[in-house]
């Protein structure tokens, strides 16, 4: 039990790698408030946290709005208690060749990928540092923010960004005894990956050849690293970004 009686918050929790994680850290004693667009998308993760015997609280927030972050933060206080654990989850990915790819399409890539991350950091930090404890931030990158992918320049673009945020929020707030790390997953068998692939804009036995080990990564995979880098298994590291793509960025050869 790595969280005992920790309350953490995990953004984008409604399915795949953010239901994981959020699952994983009840498993490990945390109590969970999970965000997704909407309450209702909350609801089924914060109904498998109680199954678990953990406290859980379902929230509507669209992260890109700092309005909704501080009331979700401020709800999750009432509930729960101040957060000690952030989990940065909520993205998106569109891709779109150069020459279609609209403003809008850019905007929403900054905003849910890149500016979730400042709002809900600076959310998270203020309860942090009110209540004297310290914490863990991680924040969910991906291997684009390091790997150039043709389609993608939005999506590169802000995972590129978190990873650097990352690193100065890192050095910001270690006097408050907050670390942040981030981990960057490769291709990880999400609905995201298998509609990209239904659309055609992904081969998954190509994605799999490609990989070193031959397969792609599970939502499990990505969260036991979380549960590492936000737990005090991990005490002296900050400031990191932690690749769990089963090889793909050290193969380096298309």
């Amino acid at each position: 039990m790595r969280f005992p009686d920790k309350i953490a918050l995990v953004t984008g929790a409604s399915r795949g790698i953010g239901r994981d994680i959020a699952l994983a850290l009840a498993r490990e004693g945390a109590d969970v408030a999970v965000t997704a667009t909407t309450p209702d998308g909350a609801a089924d993760t914060a109904a498998a946290i109680r199954a678990l015997g953990r406290r859980a609280l379902a929230l509507g927030c669209r992260v890109e709005h700092a309005a909704e972050v501080n009331a979700a933060f401020a709800a999750t206080a009432a509930a729960l208690g101040p957060v000690d654990v952030l989990i940065n989850n909520a993205g998106i990915s569109s891709p779109v060749p150069l020459l279609e790819m609209s403003e809008e399409n850019w905007d929403q890539h900054m905003d849910v990928n890149a500016k979730s991350v400042f709002l809900c950091s600076q959310a998270a930090v203020r309860q942090m540092r009110d209540a004297g404890r310290g914490g863990s931030i991680v924040n969910i990158g991906s291997i684009v923010g390091q790997n150039a992918i043709p389609q993608t320049l939005g999506y590169c673009a802000s995972k590129a960004a978190v990873d650097h945020m990352t690193r100065v929020l890192a050095i910001e707030l270690a006097r408050h005894r907050i670390r942040v790390n981030c981990i960057a997953p490769g291709y990880i068998r999400t609905e995201l990956i298998d509609k990209l692939a239904r659309d055609g804009k992904l081969t998954l036995e190509a994605l799999e050849r490609r990989t070193p080990q031959r397969r792609l990564g599970s939502g499990e995979d990505v969260a036991r690293a979380v549960l590492y880098v936000a737990s005090d298994d991990a005490g002296f590291m900050t400031g990191q970004v932690v690749t769990v793509d089963g090889g793909w960025t050290a193969y380096g050869y298309l």
